[in-house]
């Protein structure tokens, strides 16, 4: 399942119609390819069929939450970074991400330059 193009392939989580469109174009002003999905569900039947080089999803989703999406996703056959956006400052939630191998966690609202830092950590290029 090798991607075509030489820019990496991002999956974006997030339900929030306002901030899945926001981060779509901070990726793809910063050159990354991206596709967006409203659930975890959804980017699971999609990941089935492509490579992504990083996941990007918010913690508190419909159906799956955005902990278990990362959970299942260093477990698949393509473990990739995760990076997990919340409202949140819970710090117990910072520690279930730490157990969940979530590679960075954000706040909203998201830091654009701060954001952008953590995409290329997670691609290897920080």
């Amino acid at each position: 399942m090798a991607n075509a193009s030489p820019f990496p392939l991002i999956g974006v989580v997030e339900p929030d119609a306002d901030v899945r469109e926001f981060i779509e174009v901070l990726l793809r002003r910063a050159g990354y390819r991206c596709e967006s999905f409203v659930s975890a569900e959804r980017f699971e039947h999609a990941a089935a069929t492509r490579d992504y080089a990083c996941v990007i999803t918010d913690a508190d989703l419909p159906g799956i939450d955005g902990l278990e999406l990362a959970r299942r996703v260093q477990v698949s056959a393509h473990p990739v970074p995760v990076m997990l956006l919340t409202s949140d400052s819970d710090s117990e939630l910072q520690r279930a991400a730490r157990a969940a191998h979530v590679l960075q966690v954000q706040r909203k609202p998201l830091g654009v330059r701060e954001f952008l830092q953590s995409v290329g950590t997670a691609l290897g290029r920080a």
